[in-house]
């Protein structure tokens, strides 16, 4: 029993593997990329915080993308839309990605060639800035751990197994939807799910250190309005001010900070951190470069792709990788932990705690 929705008509532009497999976002749960189907599976959230798994798909005699909804055979209206703005937003289905598309490949011919312009994302603004947090001052290995317990965590609160503080102030979530078949793995946490939460208990399942803290405080900020995320990402907001915003967040320094904005639509900051320094040593054959000297070095590199020098950046990592490992897209999912350093940082340099 499954609903097929649809989300199109696609521009030409549109490469659901190169959509996907371009950013370690992708490795991370609940995303689960298969290589043989050219698939991405997940939970999604309804409007009534319940979560349903999908398959989201691209047949190649096709114009639009496939949404299997897995569990049931009919949604509201008002689920159908969210579920196809959750698909639409991680895989950058808009008119304003499709223009950045276009005029990123104006000014660079080999991100053209090869169909790069796409930067995967989230379903949630929020589920992104948890990621990029998780990246920070960790092992590849652990920040997919993380990510993995956060999401073991979000199906025990699903289920009854954990219960929100009674400290918390967050309201009761509402009863799933019976009709509904709910997810058959934990969807990542919301906002108000980890705002329910003690960051004790947090750690007690996992083992985030430090981090809890950080993302239960961004929580609250999200669930009591003093951060605003549908402004932030409606464009309500100049880009100075979100920067503004995030400098005052507990872990979010320029790295996170550059993550987010690249997830928002902002591409003129260059992430800072070892693998940036790593990459403009051994492929731009800037040898002498340091901690103290990355910024301005980063900058003479891709300034000339401006307003895009991350998705610049970003093309000159994949491609490295791609050229020490294979296609992202076709490795197994056991292979991730090898992975070590794959679109993501191990450490940055600077703490943010």
């Amino acid at each position: 029993m499954n609903l097929r929705l649809h989300l199109g008509e696609l521009e030409g532009t549109f490469d659901m593997e190169k959509a996907v497999c371009n950013h370690g976002f992708f490795m991370m749960a609940p995303n689960v990329w298969n290589p043989s189907t050219k698939s991405l599976h997940r939970p999604l959230t309804l409007s009534d915080s319940s979560s349903v798994d999908v398959t989201i798909s691209h047949p190649p005699t096709l114009s639009f993308l496939v949404v299997q909804v897995h569990g049931i055979n009919n949604v509201s209206r008002v689920d159908e839309e969210l579920i196809l703005k959750q698909v639409g937003r991680m895989l950058r289905i808009s008119e304003k990605d499709e223009r950045d598309m276009i005029e990123f490949h104006q000014v660079h011919e080999a991100a053209k060639k090869s169909g790069f312009g796409r930067i995967f994302r989230s379903p949630s603004l929020f589920e992104d800035m948890v990621k990029s947090i998780l990246l920070c001052n960790s092992t590849w290995s652990k920040t997919l751990g993380m990510a993995s317990d956060l999401c073991a965590l979000q199906l025990k609160l699903a289920d009854g197994t954990i219960r929100p503080s009674t400290t918390s102030r967050v309201s009761k979530k509402r009863k799933p939807n019976p009709k509904f078949k709910r997810a058959t793995r934990g969807n990542f946490p919301s906002a108000k799910e980890i705002a329910s939460l003690e960051k004790e208990v947090i750690n007690e399942h996992c083992k985030l250190g430090y981090r809890a803290n950080q993302i239960v405080n961004l929580a609250k900020k999200v669930e009591n309005g003093s951060l605003n995320l549908e402004k932030m990402e409606m464009g309500e907001m100049e880009v100075e001010q979100v920067i503004e915003k995030m400098n005052k967040l507990k872990g979010f320094g320029p790295f996170a900070t550059a993550t987010v904005l690249m997830c928002l639509g902002y591409y003129h900051l260059v992430p800072s951190d070892t693998e940036t320094l790593r990459l403009l040593r051994e492929v731009h054959e800037m040898k002498e470069c340091s901690k103290e000297t990355l910024e301005k070095a980063a900058k003479s590199i891709y300034d000339r792709f401006s307003p895009f020098q991350s998705l610049a950046y970003w093309f000159d990592l994949i491609q490295d990788y791609e050229t020490k490992l294979g296609k992202l897209s076709k490795l197994s999912r056991t292979d991730y932990n090898s992975v070590s350093g794959s679109c993501h940082t191990k450490k940055q340099l600077e703490a943010n705690e």
